[in-house]
């Protein structure tokens, strides 16, 4: 378990168990969603950091980051390689890459390239030493098949490097109605998306039915009582409501409700929230 100021890797297991539905993005995407992910990436990449650490990640390696969205990620992987290194984003947002593209313009930051690409549709083999993935697969109906090419795609002594959630893992203290309409609607929303809002606990089986023959597995827990991260509940109940009221899991009054409630939670700085339980899975050629 961990705080905002630190982390231990805890234990894990896992089962497969994928839908073969075609998935549908179940948070919404373009500026907002770019906004988002700036709150996810400052919050998580301490642990991920660590966890590319643990990987072996250096300079001078050749790296994919698998749905990079925003690409603060992709800045950190291009500084860890740096400064003969470089790294490729992938995305199938045009938004967030023009968004990233600027960010990397106005940072100088100069060994990243961001490509508009469908994960579904990518295959490049034997082209990296690091290939990474982030929260992506939890969308897919398919991620066996995914994870069996990017392991295709890692070069002999490199690395598959993969975090993904478990949102059965989240909850709050004391007992609130809002925080549990949001994990109640994010699960309903990945799920009727074509996703598993509980794949990190089926990852480490799902390396090794995509052909990889072992993985170092890892489990972290985010712990918030006043920390920016407090947010990310809020700002997912918000990025997902156009699929609540689309997929009609909740009223327009139980939405507008909840969302007060969650809220108030939130700016309650005795209120506690953890979770998801995220898993890391990893892998060398």
């Amino acid at each position: 378990m961990y705080n905002t100021r630190g982390q231990t890797p805890l234990t894990q297991v896992g089962r497969p168990a994928y839908s073969t539905r075609m998935e549908h993005y179940a948070l919404h995407g373009g500026r907002a969603g770019y906004d988002r992910l700036q709150l996810l990436a400052r919050d998580r990449w301490p642990v991920t950091h660590a966890l590319l650490v643990r990987a072996g990640v250096g300079t001078g390696q050749r790296c994919i980051d698998i749905g990079c969205g925003g690409g603060e990620v992709t800045f950190e992987l291009a500084k860890l390689v740096a400064p003969y290194g470089v790294v490729v984003g992938i995305d199938m947002d045009d938004i967030k890459l023009a968004l990233a593209r600027e960010a990397a313009a106005d940072r100088g930051i100069t060994n990243v390239e961001f490509q508009a690409r469908n994960v579904n549709d990518w295959d490049e083999p034997a082209t990296y030493d690091v290939v990474f993935s982030r929260y992506l697969l939890q969308h897919l109906s398919q991620p066996v098949a995914l994870l069996r090419r990017m392991w295709s795609a890692v070069r002999p002594g490199g690395v598959i490097v993969v975090e993904d959630a478990d949102h059965d893992g989240w909850g709050c203290h004391p007992a609130n109605e809002g925080f549990a309409f949001f994990r109640q609607t994010f699960c309903q929303a990945i799920d009727r998306g074509g996703g598993d809002h509980a794949i990190g606990r089926k990852l480490y089986s799902s390396f090794r039915e995509a052909g990889i023959p072992d993985a170092h597995v890892d489990l972290v827990v985010p712990l918030y009582l006043a920390d920016e991260g407090k947010t990310l509940p809020l700002s997912t109940l918000d990025a997902i409501t156009a699929t609540i009221r689309t997929e009609r899991l909740a009223s327009e009054e139980e939405i507008t409700a909840a969302r007060a409630e969650l809220a108030a939670f939130t700016a309650d700085l005795h209120s506690l929230i953890f979770g998801p339980l995220i898993f890391q899975v990893w892998w060398q050629r």
